[in-house]
Parts: C-alpha cells; sequence; structure tokens
C-alpha cells in the first residue's frame, strides 16, 4: 500500500483512506479492502474517508446492511466533529458535511481453487484485476472520461445520501492464484485508464514503482505530475495478490 498527499501539502492534510492501514500478508478466509478519496472542497473529509473504510474492513457493509452501517458512521462522525474546538466559519462547513468515494471488495473462502470476490463502489474510485499480462477487470471504471469532477460521493450527513442506493455499484468475479488486484483513488484510476487508451500495460509501471518502496513510488508520481500526466491530487493505491503456499 502506498499513498502520497497533493504536490505542496503536509502529509496531515492528506485526505484518502485505505484498509488495511498497512502493507501485510494475512491468513484469513475472507479478507476486506477498501480505498476512499475524501472530497477536498468538504469539511473534515480526511476523517470521513478513514472511517468509511475501517467500517469496511471491519465488514459493517457486508450484504444489505449498508444503510444501517452508514447511518452508525454518519452519527459517529458527527460526534467526532462537535468534539473539536471550531472557529464560527469551520462549524457553518462542518454543518454541510463531509464527502467521499467508497470502493471495497471482499475476497471469499477459497472454492474450487478460486476465491471469489464481490466489489462495491460509489464515486470514482477504481479497481483493476490483472492476470499474467492481461487486464481482466475494470470496476466500475470503463474508460478515462469515467472520471469526472462531479463524482456522486457519499456524504456524512443523512439528507445527502437520497440517490445513494441508486448509484451503488457492484461487480463480482474470481480470483486465481498470482493475480493482482489494484485499488487506487482517482487519480491514479484515470492515469491507467489513459495508459490503457494508449495500448500500454499500466500494471507494469505500476508494479515497478512499487518495487522501489515508498521513495521510488513518490518519485515516480511526482514525475507524472510534473509531465502532465497525472493531475495534483491526493493519491492512494492498494494492491492485492494472492500467494499460494
Amino acid at each position: 500500500m502506498q499513498w502520497l498527499p497533493k504536490a505542496g501539502n503536509r502529509d496531515d492534510e492528506y485526505e484518502d483512506a485505505a484498509w488495511p492501514e498497512r502493507s501485510l500478508t494475512t491468513a484469513q478466509t475472507v479478507v476486506h479492502c477498501a480505498v476512499a478519496d475524501g472530497a477536498t472542497e468538504s469539511a473534515f473529509a480526511g476523517v470521513w474517508a478513514r472511517q468509511l473504510v475501517r467500517a469496511y474492513g471491519c465488514g459493517a457493509f457486508d450484504g444489505d446492511g449498508w444503510q444501517l452501517a452508514l447511518a452508525r458512521e454518519q452519527t459517529a462522525w458527527q460526534a467526532a466533529i462537535a468534539a473539536k474546538p471550531l472557529p464560527w466559519y469551520a462549524e457553518e462547513k462542518a454543518r454541510s458535511g463531509a464527502f467521499a468515494a467508497l470502493l471495497g471488495v471482499t475476497f471469499g473462502e477459497v472454492c474450487d481453487g478460486g476465491r471469489p470476490w464481490q466489489a462495491v463502489a460509489v464515486g470514482d474510485c477504481a479497481l483493476f484485476q490483472v492476470r499474467g499480462d492481461a487486464l481482466l477487470s475494470s470496476f466500475p471504471a470503463t474508460d478515462a472520461a469515467f472520471f469526472t469532477s462531479r463524482p456522486l460521493l457519499i456524504g456524512s450527513a443523512p439528507h445527502s445520501n437520497a440517490t445513494l442506493t441508486e448509484h451503488l455499484h457492484r461487480a463480482s468475479g474470481d480470483l486465481q492464484p498470482g493475480d493482482r488486484f489494484y485499488l487506487v483513488s482517482d487519480a491514479l484510476g484515470q492515469w491507467w485508464m489513459h495508459s490503457l487508451e494508449r495500448g500500454a500495460a499500466p500494471w507494469n509501471e505500476v508494479d515497478g514503482a512499487l518495487a522501489r518502496r515508498r521513495r521510488g513510488f513518490s518519485g515516480w508520481i511526482d514525475s507524472l505530475r510534473r509531465t502532465g500526466q497525472m493531475r495534483n491530487d491526493d493519491v492512494t493505491l492498494l494492491r492485492v495478490t494472492w500467494l499460494e503456499r
């Protein structure tokens, strides 16, 4: 897992989030992974993004429990913000709530040599599944035009989610040993789709950057930004690989 704030911003101004929060190897039979992208123009969006991925990672959004789980997270966000001493103008902004995109994927127990996966998304985070040297799945993005400046997002205020169920995307598939899943926030997802449309294999470039660890990943993103290949936004990348023992 790697992340970077916008160029010119401090680490504590980063408003994306991911689950798990650090790289790890697990033997769990069911694994939940998620990325969220907090909307910068909303209040305390990073707090909201972190809440959403943590809730998904704990299984709160499994099945049809979305509305109940979301209501719990909204109440928790409101309580957390109410406990903060805020100037009047920040209080005004907080009343409108925070907004974030969310993408989560759940990998199930092994069945017939594979692992079923189910994904859900609201907004413009994206998932890419690569098998061998070919893109197998892209969700919910189908092209670079998917990434717009006004995606529908999940709000921390109940009144902001009136049409949420209409914009809840779902997908499913099968994970095989050696497959790689890439969960990304929107800036990296848009770059990925542009790269595909040029006939490139973006996963090779991503894997190369990840192999160079934090400093190499940071340098790679900086280069994409400087050359205009990626817009300046928070970047989050979570790569998932099933390593058969």
